[in-house]
């Protein structure tokens, strides 16, 4: 199995930082960082990524959905997690989803959304290698 190819995004540093620290320790894949949407759209352009974690708002309120477009331009089986302290009532959160997103991650939600974000990648990972299998078996 080739290693998997993380993008993790966030304009705040403390966060992104443990955002990547998760990624690395759940896959033990290649993980890059972007602080902020402007720097993850260069990178997705430049890199094919299995992966993405995104912030939903960073520069402007519409910058995570951008992060979800590109990467979906770029190849339609790259999953993309969203961290969000908005959560699922902002109609922010399903409409991400309804852009492409594979799911989202509240951190203001009870608990501890680093461990709800362990759970989800691997799972996120898991459908776009199901989606990939899919295409080569047509």
């Amino acid at each position: 199995m080739t290693m998997m190819r993380i993008l993790v995004v966030d304009d705040e540093s403390t966060l992104l930082a443990d955002l990547e620290w998760v990624a690395k320790t759940v896959s033990g894949g290649d993980v890059q960082t972007a602080n902020g949407a402007t720097e993850a759209l260069k990178l997705i352009n430049e890199n094919d990524f299995d992966l993405v974690i995104t912030d939903l708002f960073m520069e402007d309120k519409d910058a995570g959905l951008k992060v979800i477009a590109a990467a979906k331009e770029k190849d339609w089986s790259t999953q993309v997690l969203l961290v969000t302290a908005h959560g699922k009532p902002d109609p922010t959160g399903p409409r991400a989803i309804a852009e492409g997103a594979f799911d989202y991650c509240d951190r203001a939600a009870p608990g501890n959304y680093l461990q709800r974000l362990k759970e989800l990648i691997p799972w996120a990972l898991q459908h776009r290698q199901k989606r990939l299998r899919s295409d080569a078996d047509r």
